[in-house]
């Protein structure tokens, strides 16, 4: 039985979302940081080994600060809107269903009445 193992040390390159990469332009362009990173972008990739920023600018204290403020409130009114959305088709659904609903109850009701008159001798 031969079992795979999967070499990260070459993995030393990472984003401000915290993903790492083989290499910088990987890392500089890394589509977890618009979900991930209060950016909402790669601002800055930094060398695990050496701790260097190697593309971009390290952000002080404050500007994550802010940064994160911004990121917080833009996260909730996406949370909002998705929320939002879930509603709109969940009334949707449940209108399709209830109609559906309906249809059966209608037919039904079409196909006793049928029998009825057939029983009364009126067809």
């Amino acid at each position: 039985m031969t079992t795979s193992s999967f070499d990260s040390s070459s993995y030393i390159f990472e984003c401000c979302c915290g993903e790492r990469f083989n290499n910088v332009r990987a890392a500089s362009v890394c589509k977890k940081c618009r979900n991930y990173s209060v950016w909402g972008y790669t601002k800055y990739v930094i060398n695990t080994e050496t701790d260097e920023v190697v593309d971009g600018e390290m952000p002080t204290d404050e500007e994550y600060k802010a940064q994160e403020a911004l990121a917080e409130k833009r996260w909730a009114h996406e949370q909002a809107t998705w929320q939002q959305e879930q509603d709109e088709e969940y009334r949707y659904w449940a209108a399709e269903q209830e109609a559906k609903a309906e249809a059966v109850i209608e037919a039904e009701e079409d196909r006793l009445f049928e029998l009825q008159d057939k029983m009364l001798g009126l067809m």
